[in-house]
């Protein structure tokens, strides 16, 4: 199975090796004395000097570059526990949309409230945060996405802000400024579930859609569902996977159905017994 072959892990891959090749500069000096790391930080982080001097840039640059080891650590952790529920819940395409629409609105926060120099992605990782919290608090939204959205993140903001005030070196003004865009996007953007539902109303009445169209929605619809019942409810787990088989079978292609389990299982949506006890009925 490879449930990590998505953007997910693509963003974290691209930001350790950018970290690491980062401090491999830092063996390196200029005739000036500066190590290169510096100078990339100076040239590639968000500042309102950076700005005021041409830099446009940085506000995009600065979310892949990172001041140590702990801080690389504990954003790719978080990216890592987000990242995923983002993703299948808005899809691939909004998702990168979201991701660095919040981190570049945290970036210029961070400039806009301060003079100091502002790197790292927990803007943009705060930006997952504030789209994940608003969506909790709408009134479509499936139970079984509740208890990883909303109010239970809660904590979780409040203990991360109160670390940025008491805590010297962290941007307080980048974490909020990606928080209250990603609040924003939460609020109006719809999920995929959300957009597939109301374009498959519309669209049947011009004419009807391929199994293969169908079970594109019925996959968009059912991966966020499952992630989210993975470690949950059994029973409510159950009835999601009837409901799935169900849909499934009524496509009556039954190559077409086995390519949606294949994708579930593929990404550790669905188990083997699971796997293979669905596929006996489509």
């Amino acid at each position: 199975m490879n449930r990590y072959k998505n953007s997910t892990i693509i963003l974290i891959i691209i930001n350790v090796a950018v970290y690491l090749f980062v401090s491999i500069l830092g063996f390196f000096r200029t005739p000036s004395g500066l190590t290169l790391r510096d100078v990339v930080n100076v040239y590639g982080g968000v500042s309102r000097f950076g700005l005021s001097s041409g830099l446009f840039y940085t506000p995009l640059t600065a979310l892949f570059l990172h001041g140590n080891i702990m801080h690389i650590l504990f954003n790719m952790w978080a990216l890592f526990q987000l990242g995923f529920v983002v993703e299948a819940v808005y899809g691939t395409k909004m998702y990168l949309l979201f991701y660095f629409a919040t981190g570049i609105a945290g970036s210029l926060s961070a400039a806009a409230f301060s003079s100091a120099l502002t790197i790292g992605s927990s803007s943009a990782i705060f930006g997952l945060v504030g789209i994940l919290f608003t969506l909790g608090l709408k009134k479509d939204t499936p139970v079984m996405l509740r208890s990883i959205t909303g109010y239970s993140l809660l904590p979780i903001i409040l203990i991360n802000l109160f670390l940025g005030f008491s805590i010297p070196g962290i941007s307080n003004a980048a974490h909020i400024g990606g928080l209250l865009a990603g609040a924003a996007v939460g609020w109006f953007a719809k999920p995929a579930y959300a957009r597939f539902g109301r374009s498959r109303r519309v669209y049947t009445r011009v004419k009807e859609k391929t199994p293969q169209e169908v079970s594109q929605e019925i996959l968009v619809k059912y991966m966020p569902l499952l992630n989210a019942l993975k470690n949950g409810d059994r029973e409510e787990r159950t009835i999601r996977l009837a409901q799935m088989r169900s849909e499934l079978s009524s496509l009556k292609d039954e190559e077409v159905a086995s390519k949606v389990l294949w994708e579930l299982f593929k990404r550790d949506l669905i188990t083997q017994e699971e796997f293979d006890k669905l596929r006996k009925f489509v």
